[in-house]
């Protein structure tokens, strides 16, 4: 039998990487600025810092509406306040307010337990909670008696309001009658010491 030789061809080499290699070797070295995660990590701290001088700026620019200013003091202010609320209470006052908000309309019923002469105008204030820019002052005229013959203001708004706001009405620093206002169409407004004692 005759055998066979077999011959190994010296000329044989592993396979070849380079393809691999250089594939792999563009993948390591694509630009940072081309990855999402370095921009997602940046993203995060930058975002806080935005936020951060946005809450200064509206601080700056605001006014703690629920602040009254006086030239005589905030003390003479809380007096005249309290004053002009047990004056409300003494009277009997106590006012109903329907606010049309499509069109600004403003009526306001006065009601109260005596016979007394009330004023030919009426200032309703309307507070926001934390933005002075969105107060508003209106001034009130005598109008028609209602139905029940009870004695009308009337007046409008320049801008209907929304949200939540503090109004007050008064008559100079003589009575005041206030509530806290969130979009009702209509609301009643009475002193504000017996508006506590009332949800007591």
């Amino acid at each position: 039998m005759t055998g066979v030789s077999r011959t190994v061809d010296s000329s044989a080499q592993p396979p070849d990487h380079t393809l691999s290699d250089s594939t792999m070797q563009r993948e390591d070295t694509v630009p940072w600025y081309r990855q999402f995660w370095p921009w997602f990590i940046m993203a995060l701290p930058a975002s806080a810092v935005v936020a951060g001088l946005s809450t200064v700026w509206i601080a700056m620019q605001t006014t703690d509406s629920l602040v009254i200013q006086s030239d005589d003091g905030m003390n003479v202010v809380t007096e005249r306040n309290t004053a002009a609320e047990q004056e409300a209470i003494r009277l009997g006052l106590s006012a109903t307010v329907d606010i049309n908000l499509e069109t600004g309309a403003v009526v306001v019923t006065i009601n109260s337990a005596a016979n007394i002469d009330l004023p030919t105008s009426l200032e309703l204030k309307m507070r926001h909670p934390t933005m002075a820019s969105r107060d508003a002052t209106i001034e009130l005229l005598r109008a028609m008696p209602s139905s029940a013959g009870d004695p009308n203001w009337a007046g409008h708004f320049l801008t209907p309001p929304s949200g939540r706001y503090f109004l007050t009405l008064s008559s100079g620093n003589t009575w005041r009658l206030s509530a806290e206002w969130s979009g009702q169409l209509q609301i009643r407004l009475e002193p504000a010491d017996q508006s506590a004692n009332d949800r007591h």
